[in-house]
């Protein structure tokens, strides 16, 4: 038990550090503010693996399975895969039926997101005390917008609301998003915080010099997060609250 106390003390401490020198917060969106990928009926289950299986139909119409895909329920990790592969012709054209998939998706998933605790009080107190705030995100960014007017904060947004480009080879962990975000307000990236809830989103931070703070609800993926050498990994959002530099 007093493990964990000076645990949590650590953490809390080096929050505040951190927080303290940012000038600009960078959230990804899917994770750290919303449940992205919630079901319309409000159960615990995600839409994600509905929408991974048909992108994963389409590799199999078109040819192009891969064996280390099969049971993947990331669609966003099954794009990036297609993107990315060396093979040209089908490859590009299953890779762009994907997207425009995942696209249509994304913008009825948006209807139905659900605010990670805490996230909403969060982003009002960080734009109270005059500090910047921005997104960087693999979501679609009508979707994105969409997400932040439901939950009532797209004005708390003093920086730019960057989502996912029309070239998805430019998906995190491409810093492309990230360098997009950046306010120049705020300074260099040393001067911002990035707040995701996945390896790739720290892969990005790293590349950009940007610090990170990780976040995932899940106990599994905090210590994934921790294991790639995340430096902080947040259980709740509301941990932010307590650590807001005056």
């Amino acid at each position: 038990m007093a493990a964990l106390a000076q645990a949590a003390s650590s953490r809390h401490q080096a929050l505040k550090r951190m927080l303290s020198r940012a000038r600009c917060v960078v959230l990804d969106l899917d994770g750290p503010v919303v449940r992205f990928f919630a079901r319309p009926d409000g159960s615990p289950d995600s839409v994600a693996p509905a929408i991974a299986a048909e992108l994963l139909d389409i590799a199999r119409v078109n040819g192009t399975v891969l064996p280390e895909l099969e049971g993947v329920e990331d669609p966003h990790r099954i794009l990036t895969v297609h993107d990315r592969h060396p093979g040209a012709g089908v490859w590009r054209r299953v890779a762009l039926e994907m997207r425009d998939t995942l696209d249509s998706a994304e913008w009825k998933a948006a209807e139905h997101g659900t605010e990670t605790d805490g996230a909403t009080d969060f982003i009002r107190e960080w734009r109270a005390r005059g500090r910047h705030l921005s997104v960087a995100s693999n979501n679609h960014p009508v979707a994105v917008t969409r997400v932040l007017e439901r939950l009532g904060v797209l004005d708390r947004f003093d920086g730019p609301v960057v989502g996912r480009a029309a070239d998805t080879r430019l998906m995190k962990p491409h810093p492309h998003a990230l360098r997009l975000a950046m306010v120049q307000a705020a300074g260099g990236p040393e001067r911002h915080v990035m707040i995701g809830d996945s390896r790739s989103d720290l892969v990005t931070a790293q590349a950009v010099g940007m610090p990170f703070i990780g976040y995932h609800r899940k106990a599994g993926a905090r210590e994934l997060l921790a294991a790639a050498g995340a430096p902080v990994v947040l259980e709740s959002m509301r941990e932010l609250l307590a650590a807001l530099p005056d």
